[in-house]
């Protein structure tokens, strides 16, 4: 039974994602002062535009809640089934590669891996379905959908909703900025100058030996450069500032979402309270 709960970060930013859409003329200085919040423990990265997108915890609620409504059309059908439980996932932001000390010194440039809790307790294994079952759970899974609960999860494929307008334009718009240019091309300098390689063009991950100890000696090194020319989180906080500065002009359509996400998640606890999921666990 897919319950759908596993998140997974932004991806790794493409040289070439800046020439694959066109861009409106944004005036990044219209949202200066915005800035990313970096965690440098879990790897979660909250920029203006995230208030729009479900939060990890928030995208585990509602796909926990579409799950159950996907096991009672199954119970309906004549079945039994074990609910789902367990927590989701999520994948640390790392488009503009490994900017935390404390994981660069665990887990080289590898992106974490944070566990997000889940609603209910892990249940044991599900035994072997009958052919019939699978079908049913198939035919319940299409039926249900997402029952009416939006999926507001940043670079889905297809999306063409402001949001999903605003973010793209933002991570494009961040890498033809001058700042970022420059601070790309210094950081390329310190790096080559410890006598270390970009793995490939545009990327902003090192060669190493292979070992994981010389991982993390290449990841910290290349942190070096970021934090000595503006900081790690500086490719961030000017992504912010172009979210910032296009969402001015979108205000009313935001808050609109903010409303349409907050009775989502709303609804989605009411649908899991009525399945016997306590308060405490929400």
């Amino acid at each position: 039974m897919p319950a759908g709960v596993a998140c997974s970060g932004p991806p790794a930013a493409s040289p070439t994602a800046s020439t694959a859409i066109s861009l409106p003329d944004v005036d990044r200085s219209a949202g200066a002062g915005a800035t990313a919040s970096l965690n440098e423990a879990s790897g979660e990265v909250i920029l203006p535009m995230s208030a729009y997108w479900y939060s990890d915890r928030e995208n585990v609620i509602v796909n926990s809640a579409v799950a159950f409504l996907i096991y009672d059309c199954v119970e309906d059908a004549g079945f039994t089934v074990a609910p789902w439980g367990g927590g989701g996932k999520a994948l640390q932001d790392y488009r503009y590669g490994q900017w935390s000390r404390s994981l660069a010194a665990r887990n080289g440039a590898m992106p974490e891996i944070r566990q997000i809790p889940g609603v209910m307790d892990e249940q044991p294994e599900r035994p072997p379905l009958s052919a019939k079952q699978q079908e049913t759970e198939v035919k319940c899974t299409n039926s249900v959908g997402r029952a009416g609960l939006p999926e507001l999860l940043e670079g889905l494929a297809g999306d063409t909703s402001v949001q999903n307008q605003i973010t793209r334009n933002a991570v494009a718009l961040t890498e033809r900025d001058s700042e970022y240019l420059a601070f790309r091309r210094a950081w390329e300098d310190c790096v080559a100058g410890k006598g270390l390689k970009v793995s490939e063009q545009g990327s902003w991950n090192l060669t190493s030996g292979g070992s994981k100890e010389d991982e993390i000696r290449v990841a910290l090194l290349a942190l070096d450069c970021k934090e000595a020319n503006g900081g790690a989180g500086k490719p961030y906080d000017i992504l912010a500032e172009y979210q910032a500065a296009q969402m001015k002009d979108h205000q009313a359509e935001l808050n609109a979402l903010a409303d349409e996400k907050a009775a989502a998640v709303e609804r989605a606890k009411q649908i899991l309270r009525d399945h016997g999921v306590a308060d405490a666990g929400l």
